[in-house]
């Protein structure tokens, strides 16, 4: 089998250096510690500098340093700790977390799917019975299903406050409302389950935060396909396990991507193939920070239809193009084109541009 080498360029514009900003080289300096121990007094020296940005609620140094972050390897430093801050605290703390929920509807015309889901108690027992609460842990998930926009209104400041004074884990949920989710023919939507638990000093996790899905993934489909059962509609539900709601959200984006680009490659891919045309498909970065996917026929039918992904600063440009072209393989698609040059945003009239197959060396095929 041949071994996978990436040639997509990275179309993300690198800002120039920031001198005067100290989270930078707090973050420059655990990249070039000399040893693991350096490393983490850098590490304890950033966490207690964003710590000290929270507890005043002024980000706009942070704000500052991740926007003027050098490379990727500073601003995932500079995440990581941002994370840590907001979802940790010594002693007795509470753990704000979210489960994102991408749901794959289809209806034959317009339809809706509601904002929360009914049996909040059986999302709970359904936690709890798969070990994704520590039988005993004071831990609680609401039925809100919360729009990616409401979520991001809690902030790193409200985060890392909520951790360090909330009593309980009913009175750490921010009570966010959901939204209706409304579908005209079909869509990937992006939603979250947000929950707190208390992490009691010297005591095992109240919640297992990342990982696998593991036994609970089906049991979880099957309940939210119960709840959110709509006359007309056709639905598949996804859930990813629960993490920190800064982590939850970056995880969120990238799932629903990655399903949005699987639900357009397997259509587009099914069209061509009853109209007896060969796809062809070409992969190509893009000014402004996109990976943009169009799937034609070898007569440019379809060429004006695709996929755009918009790259997060943590997405590493590599692991999309292997992705992309894994899916592409899985689909029979024997004919993958990658572009070596970044390429327009769009083309004279403002329309988004999908570079054409004759745009690609032939030598780079998979």
């Amino acid at each position: 089998m041949q071994a996978f080498a990436p040639q997509l360029p990275d179309p993300r514009q690198k800002p120039q250096a920031l001198e005067s900003n100290r989270l930078i080289h707090t973050a420059e300096a655990v990249l070039k510690a000399a040893s693991a121990d350096e490393a983490a007094l850098w590490q304890e020296d950033l966490r207690a500098q964003i710590g000290a940005l929270a507890e005043r609620a002024d980000m706009l140094m942070l704000s500052v340093a991740l926007a003027m972050a050098p490379s990727q390897a500073v601003y995932r430093t500079l995440w990581q700790a941002l994370c840590e801050v907001t979802s940790r605290a010594p002693g007795r703390h509470v753990i704000v977390f979210a489960l994102p929920v991408v749901l794959v509807a289809g209806a034959g015309g317009k339809a809706a799917l509601p904002a929360a889901l009914a049996d909040e108690a059986g999302l709970n027992a359904l936690l709890r019975e798969h070990g994704v609460f520590t039988p005993g842990a004071e831990a609680f998930v609401s039925g809100a299903l919360v729009h990616p926009d409401d979520l991001s209104a809690l902030s790193a400041p409200v985060l890392y406050k909520t951790a360090r004074e909330a009593a309980t884990a009913l009175s750490a949920l921010p009570g966010l409302a959901g939204r209706v989710i409304e579908i005209d023919r079909d869509g990937v939507f992006l939603r979250y389950l947000v929950g707190a638990a208390v992490q009691e000093e010297g005591r095992p996790a109240p919640v297992r935060l990342g990982g696998e899905v593991g036994s609970w993934g089906l049991p979880m489909m099957k309940f939210l396909g119960g709840q959110l059962k709509a006359e007309g509609v056709t639905l598949f539900p996804i859930a990813r396990p629960p993490q920190a709601v800064l982590p939850a959200m970056v995880e969120g984006g990238k799932v629903r991507q990655e399903v949005a680009l699987q639900v357009f490659a397997s259509s587009q891919i099914r069209r061509l193939r009853d109209a007896q045309e060969r796809p062809v498909a070409v992969l190509a970065a893009h000014e402004g920070g996109e990976i943009r996917l169009s799937i034609a026929s070898e007569n440019g039918e379809g060429a004006h239809e695709g996929f755009v992904w918009s790259l997060s600063p943590l997405d590493a440009v590599a692991e999309v193009e292997r992705m992309a072209c894994e899916l592409l393989t899985e689909c029979q698609v024997d004919d993958v084109r990658v572009v070596p040059a970044v390429q327009h945003a769009t083309l004279a009239d403002g329309r988004a541009f999908l570079a054409p197959a004759d745009v690609t060396p032939a030598a780079r095929l998979h």
